[in-house]
């Protein structure tokens, strides 16, 4: 006999169908009314791959944008590229809000992740508009992370592979395996997986039109690198106006996201301590982004919100999510004029600011527990 499903409580299916009409009701703006543009870039792409035209050309007769993608991605992708177009984006849209939804669920216990999808619907309806991968790609980066603490390597590097396919992001979870004591076996499952994922496309392409593909994805990867974006390297530029790579600042923190892991061994046991990394692993991979966008924050935002219910609560964090919620609102929400919009909380990157502050605030929790480790073992 099969265990009985468990019972969903009035609080989460009320947002469960929150969450859902949103997604009929963008589908209407965004599939029916209007064609999203980036859905149309991600269905151009599967309908490219397969007739064998270069992805990363310019295809104005089907889109205003460039696929920046990789070949996986858009092999993958093909399914939705053959349905009809408001059907495909109701797909993805759930697709995308769902899978974060399960993820948290996972993740979190009931009341902290019903919580947790609370804070995050305003930032999960603002994807669902821009109808990019952001939430797939946080979703999939909290599921590696979940396998990983459940002993489950093969679906962890399943995951880390199979949002690397899309954007490269959840390779800054692979730290994380580094906690667990069957790190080899997840390397070499995931190295297994990526180089499945990577050849897959040979079941559309010859190896020759393959490889000419990741050369194009690479040079307009290689346009884009003196680009800044919404990333911590904008705001330093904007404060200092001095013009520099990004990767000395990519660098840097890099180097100041695994400190903690290289000073505070001892803590690698503590459930804590890993959840408390995963969450600045969500903010690091944005803010340290040249192409960070306002489409990318649901990443991060999610990054935050577990931070705030999954831990203990003070001021400070307190202060942070009211300013994560606030910047959520004003940055996309039509309550303020337009000027506004336009004079000072576009230029100024607002939306980005919250990730700053909770991201160094995180940092400093994780050294400080590191060391307070370090000073005890």
């Amino acid at each position: 006999m099969l265990p009985a499903l468990p019972r969903i409580g009035r609080p989460r299916r009320w947002l469960l169908g929150l969450y859902v009409a949103s997604a009929l009701a963008v589908t209407l703006q965004q599939g029916v009314l209007h064609q999203s543009n980036n859905f149309r870039v991600f269905r151009s792409a599967a309908i490219n791959l397969l007739a064998r035209r270069d992805l990363y050309a310019a295809h104005p007769e089907q889109h205003f944008d460039f696929y920046k993608y990789s070949p996986t991605f858009a092999l993958l992708f093909a399914p939705l590229a053959y349905l009809p177009f408001a059907l495909a984006f109701l797909c993805w849209t759930l697709l995308n809000a769902l899978l974060l939804w399960y993820a948290l669920e996972r993740l979190l216990p009931q009341r902290q992740a019903t919580l947790a999808i609370s804070l995050l619907y305003l930032e999960v309806l603002f994807a669902m508009q821009y109808g990019q991968s952001n939430a797939l790609v946080a979703a999939l980066m909290v599921l590696a992370f979940v396998a990983l603490e459940r002993g489950r390597q093969l679906e962890a590097g399943i995951e880390v592979a199979l949002g690397a396919a899309i954007k490269l992001f959840p390779l800054a979870l692979l730290p994380v395996a580094a906690l667990h004591s069957r790190r080899a076996r997840f390397g070499l499952l995931f190295l297994a997986v990526a180089t499945a994922l990577v050849v897959l496309p040979l079941l559309a392409v010859p190896p020759r039109e393959l490889i000419d593909q990741y050369r194009s994805w690479r040079a307009i990867e290689a346009s884009d690198t003196l680009n800044r974006g919404d990333s911590l390297m904008q705001y330093l530029y904007m404060a200092l106006g001095t013009e520099w790579p990004n990767w000395p600042v990519q660098l840097a923190g890099t180097a100041l996201l695994v400190a903690p892991l290289a000073l505070g061994r001892a803590r690698w046991r503590d459930a804590a301590f890993r959840r408390l990394f995963l969450c600045s692993v969500l903010v690091y991979v944005v803010l340290f982004n040249h192409q960070a966008e306002r489409a990318t924050f649901v990443i991060a935002y999610t990054g935050i919100v577990v931070w705030y219910v999954s831990s203990g609560s003070s001021r400070l964090k307190t202060a942070i999510l009211a300013l994560t919620l606030l910047v959520m609102v004003v940055a996309d929400v039509d309550i303020v004029p337009r000027w506004v919009k336009a004079e000072i909380l576009i230029p100024y990157r607002i939306k980005g600011i919250p990730c700053v502050v909770a991201w160094f605030a995180m940092q400093a929790e994780l050294l400080a527990t590191a060391l307070r480790s370090g000073s005890t073992g």
